[in-house]
């Protein structure tokens, strides 16, 4: 087990830094500097089909980050869901069967993991909110043992109480949050692109977002590509694509 005050030193550190960079990047290095994980990141989402944005402390945890939600499936969206904790101890394993999408693309797309092999993924939640997860990558197979679990929890508690503590002013009042409209890591153009899906196709969100998933998946980028260019108008789904 590292030195739990230590630990509470480095994410306090994070959380009263400097404004750039953002909270959730500095909490994300924060975890790489005071845990036995080589990356990390944060996704925030309101569902498994809402995401607010994605904060990483190197480009490979943001592109696992990213497949996962494009392809609807992973430890981090398993997480969210349920509310429990996800271990994966070999991100490449044939044997691993529980996202087989997910697994068939890692295993044809080196350049998706860059040598990240397990995951240990804790979401956040306040009571009964759930706001997102915190996915703890290494490049070696493997599962944290029981006191690096322990450790694990300290530094989600300390991120999911920064994050939500981030959005109460010292009145109650929301101030804004110029993370949240970084246009790189919001979810916003994903949705935009879900609703003229909805229109073009005259189908429900859940369908929309799925036909965006599945367009993303066969030509090889991520959704927010995607939703870019529908938003921009340089991508139209038509009946063909139903």
């Amino acid at each position: 087990m590292a030195d739990l005050t230590r630990i509470a030193q480095i994410m306090a550190e994070a959380v009263n830094g400097p404004g750039r960079p953002s909270l959730p990047e500095r909490l994300c290095l924060a975890c790489v500097e005071a845990l036995t994980v080589e990356a990390a990141a944060i996704t925030l989402m309101a569902d498994t089909g809402h995401r607010a944005g994605v904060w990483a402390s190197d480009g490979r945890a943001r592109r696992m980050e990213e497949r996962q939600f494009s392809l609807g499936e992973g430890p981090g969206v398993d997480a969210f869901r349920s509310r429990r904790p996800v271990s994966v101890a070999d991100l490449l394993s044939p044997a691993e069967m529980r996202w087989p999408v997910l697994t068939v693309d890692l295993a044809s797309a080196a350049p998706v993991h860059h040598g990240l092999r397990s995951v240990y993924v804790s979401p956040l939640h306040l009571g009964t909110s759930s706001i997102g997860v915190l996915s703890l990558y290494r490049s070696d197979p493997g599962v944290p043992g029981t006191e690096e679990v322990a450790d694990i929890q300290v530094a989600a508690t300390t991120v999911t109480l920064a994050i939500v503590g981030s959005f109460m002013g010292p009145s109650g009042d929301v101030p804004a949050q110029p993370w949240l409209d970084d246009p790189p890591l919001n979810g916003v153009e994903v949705d935009q692109a879900v609703g003229m899906i909805m229109v073009q196709l005259s189908v429900s969100a859940t369908e929309a977002l799925d036909r965006l998933r599945a367009h993303a998946f066969a030509q090889d980028q991520e959704i927010d590509q995607v939703a870019r260019d529908v938003v921009r108008r340089r991508l139209r789904f038509t009946e063909e694509d139903r």
